[in-house]
Formats: C-alpha cells, sequence, structure tokens
C-alpha cells in the first residue's frame, strides 16, 4: 500500500533479483579493470528510483548477499543510489556472484559469469526472506534471471504468490530477460515464463529474448502471446527501433530516433524499462512513458558500464 510523506503518496515498489560484482573496462594490458556493482534488476531499481519524482515512491531492493566485506561494500553501493536495503538477506557463509563485461568493437557486449553458488540463490530458503513480505508493495518488479537463478519450489511459490499479490490489487512487472545458460533447458523456461505472464500487470519484455525463447521474431504475435495470458501493458523493446506499445486491445507503433552514441549497450533495456516504470507510476501514459524509456536507453548507451554515474544522468528523466 502507499504510505504517506509530507502529504505524498509514496508508492512503495519492490525489484527482487540478484546483484553482482561487475567487472568493466577489462584492460589486461594494465592490469586492472573497473568494479562496479550490477545486475539487471538493480540497474531497474536503481534507474527508477532516480527517475521517480521526489516523494514519489520509494524503491526496495530485494535479494541476498553473503557476510563478507565485498556484500557489506555492496550494500553500501546500493544505499548511495537512494535505494532501500532493509529486505537484503545476508546468509552466513555465502558469496555475491560476479560478471565480467567483455565489448566489441561494435559496442555489443558479452557476458561471463561465476555465480553458481551466489548467494542470492537462496533468497527465498534458510536464511533468506519471506514471501509474505511481498504482500506490502504496491509495485513488484522482477525478471526471468530472478526466476532462473530459483530452486524449482522456491520458484514455483514466488510465482504463486505473485499471482496473489496481483489479485489483490499490486501492479507486478516482469521482464522476461531470458539467458538460456541459466536454465536447465528450454521447456522449464517455458513452463516459467509461461506461468509468470498469468501473474503479471505489465510486460517489459524484449524481442530478442522472446524470439530466442520461443522461436517467433514476429512482433506481433509475441504481443498477442503474452496479452493471452491476462496481461494488460505491454512494452516490446526492440533496440534501436525502440518499444512497441500495447494496451487493453490497442497498439501503438510509434517510430523512434536511434541512439546518437552507441559505446556500451549494457543495461539499455534496464534503463528503459526504469524511466517507463517511473514515469507510469507518474501518472503518465503509455506514449509518453515510452519517450521516456527510450531517450534514457540510448543516452545510458552512450557512457560504460551498467549503471552510469549519476552526474550523467541526463536532466529532465524524473517523471
Amino acid at each position: 500500500m502507499p504510505t504517506t510523506q509530507g502529504g505524498v503518496a509514496e508508492v512503495k515498489i519492490a525489484c527482487i533479483g540478484e546483484c553482482m560484482l561487475e567487472l568493466s573496462e577489462l584492460g589486461f594490458d594494465k592490469g586492472r579493470a573497473r568494479l562496479g556493482v550490477a545486475g539487471d534488476t538493480l540497474n531497474t531499481a536503481v534507474y527508477l528510483q532516480r527517475s521517480l519524482p521526489p516523494g514519489a515512491g520509494q524503491v526496495s531492493y530485494l535479494t541476498a548477499l553473503g557476510d563478507d566485506p565485498f556484500s557489506d561494500q555492496m550494500v553500501a553501493v546500493i544505499v548511495a543510489h537512494g535505494v532501500d536495503t532493509a529486505l537484503i538477506a545476508r546468509r552466513a557463509g555465502a558469496l555475491p556472484g560476479i560478471y565480467a563485461i567483455n565489448l566489441s568493437p561494435e559496442g555489443e557486449r558479452s557476458f561471463h559469469y561465476w555465480r553458481n553458488a551466489s548467494a542470492a540463490r537462496g533468497m527465498f530458503g534458510a536464511g533468506g526472506l519471506a514471501l509474505g513480505a511481498l504482500d506490502d508493495f504496491a509495485v513488484i518488479y522482477l525478471s526471468g534471471i530472478t526466476l532462473a537463478i530459483l530452486p524449482p519450489d522456491d520458484r514455483r511459490a514466488l510465482i504463486a504468490r505473485l499471482a496473489a499479490c496481483k489479485a489483490q490489487g499490486a501492479r507486478v512487472v516482469f521482464d522476461s530477460n531470458y539467458r538460456p545458460r541459466l536454465w536447465p533447458d528450454i521447456a522449464t523456461a517455458q513452463e516459467a515464463m509461461a506461468a509468470i505472464w498469468a501473474a503479471c500487470s505489465i510486460a517489459l519484455p524484449s524481442a530478442d529474448d522472446e524470439a530466442a525463447l520461443w522461436g517467433s521474431d514476429d512482433d506481433a504475435a509475441i504481443i498477442a502471446r503474452i496479452a493471452a495470458a491476462g496481461v494488460s501493458e505491454i512494452a516490446l523493446k526492440r533496440g534501436a527501433r525502440g518499444p512497441l506499445l500495447w494496451r487493453d486491445g490497442q497498439m501503438n507503433t510509434k517510430a523512434y530516433p536511434p541512439a546518437k552514441i552507441l559505446r556500451d549497450t549494457t543495461a539499455a533495456g534496464d534503463a528503459f524499462n526504469g524511466a517507463y516504470l517511473a514515469a507510469r507510476l507518474a501518472g503518465h501514459a503509455p506514449e509518453s512513458a515510452a519517450v521516456r524509456g527510450h531517450d534514457l536507453a540510448c543516452h545510458v548507451i552512450g557512457q560504460p558500464g551498467a549503471i552510469i554515474d549519476v552526474a550523467h544522468h541526463p536532466a529532465g528523466q524524473s517523471a
């Protein structure tokens, strides 16, 4: 439920997922790399919090980390971004995951992970979070990566809880963000994705992820399949082409300008999600929200790393 701060309704927003230590700008010749803290849902949490008008909402990040010094520093970084960390579980003896970004000359990224035993995989297990904590939030955001890293029983329990939250009036928002290596097989991924769409209010998928998972790159077919699950609002991200919007049976095919600078495509979709949701929560129509999301994504891919420095966050992005 919304809380009140200074007479302004403040929406409580949960972002659920895995944050990791990020290694970027790898320079083997110089023996160094840029160290950061990121992860798809954390990226969205940060961009969402930055894009919200002051007092309009508070984003909380829900995950599990270890009890090690690296986890301590990760929590401090998240706090510095203005995201609430009260529901980050600290699992004794566990460690966070690590990933490295490798960039092609064209700015396309590839990822290399060390995460098989990350603390986040047990976020809803022993020493982790209670699913009942989700009942306190008006908006709940997660991704396909969130589902992929969970044990099967925890995954099913989370989806069931989200369906209950939706039935009670919460807005459940999902980005399918399909990473084949995180799933035992494609059938398991398909089953989980189909189940979560039925528990979802707003869909923010990417066309390439949906094509990889379901074998169809037809935009209209992707939207029709997701809409059939009971989702009322869809923003299908399509890279440089911009998003395709669908809401309550109506399609919007607006054209979007391409990015002026392409340096690093990491977190482009996450940035779009954050700005889009912030605008929608502030009362903007999907068309206006999509413009804000696309503009922020274009800006982010002109900077290095997943979460750009706040000093480089474009003015006017608050909804």
